[in-house]
C-alpha cells in the first residue's frame, strides 16, 4: 500500500470505505456478467431503508439504483406517499445485476439462491452502518432474505414483521412487476399501484409515528 492510497482510506468514511470494497467485489459469477457493482444509495445513517431485488439493466449500465423506467415508478409512488428518494437509502439484495443467455437485450432474471448468499454480507455491513427504523423490501426476493424464507408476498404484503435492532419490516411490490403486470392485466397493476403506494404511506407514517 502507497503511502498515498493510506490517506485516502484514513480520509473515506466507513461507508466510503465500504463502497470501494464492494465496487470490485468478484466473489460470485455475476462479477462476470455485469457492467459495475450497484451500490447502495441515501443518506447515511437513514430511518427509512428500501430493499429491491437486484440492478436492472440501465442500473448496470450507470452504477445507479432505480435509474431506468421502474425507478420512475418509485419514484411517483414515493411522492403520493409523502416520501423522496432524497431522504431514503435504496438498495438491493444483490449488488450486481444478474442475467440470463447472452442475447441483446439482455434478459434479467432472479438471483439464485447462492449469489444471494454470497451478496448478504454487503446488505448486512450496509445495515449495521445505516441503523434504520423502517425497512420496506420491494418483491418476494427480497423479503424472503429479510423476513422469512417462506414469505408470500401476494398474501403478506402489506403487514408488519419485527426485525433485528427493533426494525420494522413490510414488504410490497416490485416497480419493475407492476409495469410488466399492466401490459396485459390493467385492472390488477392499478389495484397493485395502489397497495405499492399504501405499503410506502404506511411506512413513512410509521416513521413519523416513533
Amino acid at each position: 500500500m502507497t503511502s498515498d492510497t493510506a490517506t485516502t482510506e484514513n480520509t473515506m468514511t466507513p461507508w466510503e470505505q465500504l463502497r470501494a470494497e464492494a465496487l470490485e467485489c468478484t466473489r460470485c459469477p455475476l462479477a462476470q456478467e455485469r457492467q459495475q457493482v450497484v451500490f447502495g444509495e441515501g443518506p447515511v445513517p437513514c430511518d427509512f431503508l428500501f430493499i429491491g431485488q437486484g440492478p436492472s439493466e440501465s442500473d448496470d449500465a450507470t452504477g445507479r439504483n432505480y435509474n431506468g423506467p421502474s425507478g420512475e415508478v418509485l419514484d411517483k409512488a414515493l411522492t403520493q406517499a409523502g416520501l423522496s428518494r432524497a431522504n431514503i437509502y435504496v438498495t438491493n439484495i444483490t449488488l450486481c445485476a444478474a442475467f440470463e443467455g447472452s442475447g441483446k437485450p439482455r434478459k434479467l432474471r432472479p438471483p439464485k439462491a447462492a449469489e444471494v448468499r454470497t451478496c448478504r454480507p454487503w446488505l448486512d455491513q450496509q445495515l449495521a452502518l445505516i441503523k434504520p427504523r423502517i425497512i420496506v423490501c420491494s418483491g418476494a426476493v427480497a423479503a424472503r432474505e429479510v423476513i422469512d424464507r417462506k414469505f408470500k408476498l401476494a398474501e403478506q404484503r402489506g403487514q408488519w414483521f419485527d426485525g433485528p435492532h427493533n426494525t420494522r419490516i413490510i414488504a410490497t411490490w416490485q416497480p419493475a412487476y407492476l409495469m410488466r403486470l399492466s401490459q396485459h392485466d390493467r385492472p390488477r397493476a392499478v389495484e397493485g399501484w395502489r397497495q405499492l403506494v399504501d405499503d410506502l404511506r404506511q411506512a413513512a407514517n410509521a416513521i413519523a409515528a416513533t
